[in-house]
């Protein structure tokens, strides 16, 4: 399995908020593991699919059709 960037940068952002709160609150902290976190979630957000466009579609009729018999 890869490795996902932007969930690193979320579990890190994570683990930083969690410690300013065991901190006792601290604002620096919770301001830097937030701003780590919205922007992991931000970075997926943006992302796109790339690649061929799938074969199958789910959109019902048609004789071409991949999940259909030929009859005859």
């Amino acid at each position: 399995m890869r490795a996902d960037p932007a969930l690193g940068v979320f579990a890190v952002g994570l683990a930083v908020l969690m410690l300013g709160v065991v901190l006792e609150f601290r604002v620096a902290l919770l301001a830097i593991g937030g701003l780590l976190m919205l922007g992991a979630v931000a970075a997926t957000a943006r992302r796109r699919r790339t690649g061929p466009d799938p074969d199958v579609t789910v959109r019902p009729g048609g004789k071409d059709r991949p999940w259909r018999r030929p009859q005859g």
